[in-house]
């Protein structure tokens, strides 16, 4: 199966063919709106959790994986818990993550709220049946570089890895590709990479990954993110 992870930028009733394009069977995107399936004219399965209908968290589910929100467990309104199916079988969670600095969600750093994420679901992902993906607004590129790299030391002590540096066999850091472009004062550029998905161990036989480029060409104008494209079996 394919997930995506891309925070879109909002509107995405008009960037939905993107998902389309990549085939995606999961996709976890910020930034959507919570009415995105009454804007469309397409089938797909939703949860969608945020402070602000336009500009939430949202989960999809095309060509029959379907999404669940996980509403019996510990919640932060930072993350938003998935149970994952195939034609009705469960097959594996996803913590899909949008970290925000905002008064209705959290005045905890990014990174803190990373951190928190660990903190609250460190026994189920143990457990070896969970994915996190989505925005963590840190990247060993940026401010946030030491404590990001402690939340990489301890995902990886509970078996959770970064699909796409495991598949390409890269160190965080440093990454051929780049997943955020963010325009500072001065128009001056940064790009860092601060959009994972992390699978357990278990489940990284034969996976692979790569950024999807959509700021080259016609689109560029799309997102101030690049999609995260993985591809693997996901299951037991």
């Amino acid at each position: 199966m394919r997930l995506v992870a891309w925070n879109c930028r909002m509107a995405l009733h008009r960037k939905l063919w993107l998902l389309e394009h990549l085939r995606a069977d999961v996709a976890v995107v910020p930034e959507c709106a919570q009415d995105l399936p009454s804007q469309v004219d397409r089938q797909f399965s939703f949860a969608w959790k945020g402070h602000n209908p336009k500009k939430g968290l949202g989960v999809l589910g095309f060509n029959g994986w379907t999404v669940e929100a996980i509403d019996d467990g510990p919640q932060r309104p930072w993350v938003l818990p998935v149970r994952v199916s195939y034609n009705a079988l469960p097959i594996f969670d996803v913590l899909a993550v949008w970290t925000v600095i905002h008064k209705d969600v959290s005045d905890l750093s990014y990174a803190a709220q990373v951190a928190e994420l660990i903190d609250t679901w460190h026994s189920r992902l143990g457990a070896g049946n969970t994915v996190i993906a989505g925005d963590f607004n840190t990247s060993m590129q940026g401010p946030s570089s030491a404590p990001h790299r402690l939340n990489l030391d301890r995902l990886e002590s509970i078996g959770m890895l970064s699909a796409y540096h495991h598949a390409l066999g890269v160190a965080h850091g440093d990454e051929p590709d780049r997943t955020l472009r963010w325009i500072g004062p001065g128009k001056t550029e940064y790009r860092y990479n601060c959009d994972f998905v992390f699978l357990p161990t278990r489940l990284l036989d034969g996976v692979t990954a790569h950024v999807e480029p959509i700021w080259d060409g016609g689109h560029a104008g799309l997102s101030d993110h690049q999609p995260v494209v993985v591809d693997g079996a996901m299951v037991n």
